[in-house]
């Protein structure tokens, strides 16, 4: 059952992610497929996957806290949290437009960072406990949720914009919080073992 239901999850949240034009709306459907990777760990039933889903959760919670961070600065800046405002982002704000892609890419499961991780790791589980279709749904998901995110760095990057030549300002304290966010995602896509051995403590006393 918990495997259907991460299923369901997943193909749910990301389908509703797709048509969204709204940012925020995007990330808050992509939230539920999120919520799916985690299933996954827990479907498996094992040590492996529920370590997996604490790191997986973790890694979320960095990564999202990034991406909603500079959600909340260029909305306020540009008053609008469509899609279509982030155009010519990254010449008005490289700083900014950098933190989101990393952002993206790890909520995307891309190497070096912290998503990718956390994917492998539930995916694992599932693939020691025999469930090989969970894992390949997870792949598929994974590859949909990379496509819309890719979308919203295409706007970023390529599209141009009137406003461009207005940069968006940040603060100290803005800055301070996203570049630990970013400390967070490297870490955790890079440096397992600390991260791992603390999520395998967390859920030792269940096996």
């Amino acid at each position: 059952m918990l495997a259907i239901l991460a299923t369901l999850t997943l193909f749910l949240g990301n389908g509703l992610a797709l048509a969204q034009k709204n940012i925020k709306r995007m990330l808050a459907y992509s939230s539920i497929a999120q919520a799916g990777y985690i299933l996954i760990g827990l479907a498996a039933t094992s040590a492996l996957g529920f370590s997996g889903s604490v790191y997986y959760l973790i890694s979320y919670l960095v990564t999202n806290l990034a991406a909603f961070g500079v959600v909340a600065i260029v909305g306020r800046a540009t008053g609008s949290d469509e899609i279509s405002a982030y155009a010519g982002l990254s010449r008005r704000a490289p700083g900014l437009s950098l933190i989101l892609l990393i952002a993206l890419l790890s909520l995307g499961g891309i190497p070096p960072f912290s998503g990718f991780a956390g994917k492998i790791f539930v995916l694992a589980a599932a693939v020691d406990k025999n469930l090989v279709w969970l894992a390949v749904v997870g792949i598929l998901n994974s590859i949909i949720g990379l496509y819309y995110y890719l979308m919203v760095l295409k706007t970023v990057y390529l599209s141009r914009a009137e406003n461009e030549a207005l940069p968006i300002k940040l603060s100290r304290a803005w800055s301070l919080a996203l570049g630990l966010c970013v400390v967070g995602i490297l870490l955790l896509g890079t440096v397992f073992a600390p991260w791992w051995n603390w999520a395998s403590h967390a859920v030792a006393g269940l096996f």
